[in-house]
């Protein structure tokens, strides 16, 4: 199984790219707003000051980071409402399951005859009436230790 990454870890990496991406837009931009394209544009940035067009970079830069976190926002949205929604589905074909399955159980019944012996044979019995009754109902076994048993081996 692959190495589980956690939340935190995820969205600051998120938040680095995402910054990087939008300083490097921005200096790519202030790089090619040096040249000459013969004509000037509607902020005549050819003509201005270092200091003009690196704030004039800031901006496109805020407005690239801008407009990645709010597609990352509906990303976001969207995901968890398809979530929600196969969420909602799977609960209720849950349902239709156990309504079928509450239609289809039968009580479990175990023939006790009067000539048994010996107690193997009744925990046999027991045993066997038990595991009926279980295989009728979803049981998990699930416990808060943090280990696992991988193997048993008889020493």
């Amino acid at each position: 199984m692959g190495k589980q990454v956690s939340k935190k870890k995820l969205i600051k990496t998120i938040i680095i790219c995402a910054v990087f991406a939008a300083l490097l837009a921005g200096l790519i931009y202030l790089m090619v707003s040096d040249q000459n394209y013969g004509k000037p544009d509607k902020l005549d940035i050819g003509s201005q000051n270092f200091g003009q067009r690196l704030w004039i970079g800031i901006q496109v830069a805020f407005l690239g980071l801008a407009t990645v976190f709010l597609m990352l926002v509906l990303l976001i949205f969207a995901i968890t409402l398809i979530r929600y929604m196969l969420q909602g589905f799977s609960s209720l074909a849950k349902k239709r399951a156990e309504q079928k399955a509450a239609e289809n159980i039968q009580a479990p019944t175990v023939a006790v005859s009067e000539d048994i012996c010996e107690d193997d044979e009744i925990v046999a019995a027991i045993t066997a009436a038990i595991m009926a009754y279980y295989e009728t109902e979803e049981v998990s076994y699930k416990s808060n230790l943090k280990f696992r048993v991988r193997s048993i081996k008889e020493i």
